[in-house]
Formats: C-alpha cells, structure tokens, sequence
C-alpha cells in the first residue's frame, strides 16, 4: 500500500510534462544530498566535541 504522499506525487509525475518531471526529480535529489551532507556536518562537530572532552578529561 503506497503512503498518500506517494500517491499524490504519483499523480503529479503523470500530469506534468517530462522537462518539469526532471526539474522536480533533480530538486528531490539535491535536497536529499544537502539532507545528508548536513547530517554528516553535525556528526563531525558532536565527534569533535567529543573528543575535546576526552582531551580535556585526560589532562586533568
């Protein structure tokens, strides 16, 4: 069973014209490469913050 924002855009996909369909696919794709480029960001600053704190925690 397809969620109904899946069915939504599956409509959309079919009542558009092809050019548009590869604007809305390559803005799909580049939100979800920023999506996870940020999530890499953040975990790089949690593992730095982290090992500040071992740092720190080693020299006391």
């Amino acid at each position: 069973m397809m969620h109904w924002r899946g069915m939504l855009m599956h409509e959309i996909m079919e009542k558009i014209p092809d050019d548009q369909k590869k604007v809305i696919l390559k803005r799909i794709i580049d939100g979800k490469i920023l999506l996870r480029e940020n999530r890499i960001k953040q975990m790089q600053f949690k593992i730095e913050t982290m090992k500040m704190i071992r740092k720190m925690i080693d020299e006391c």
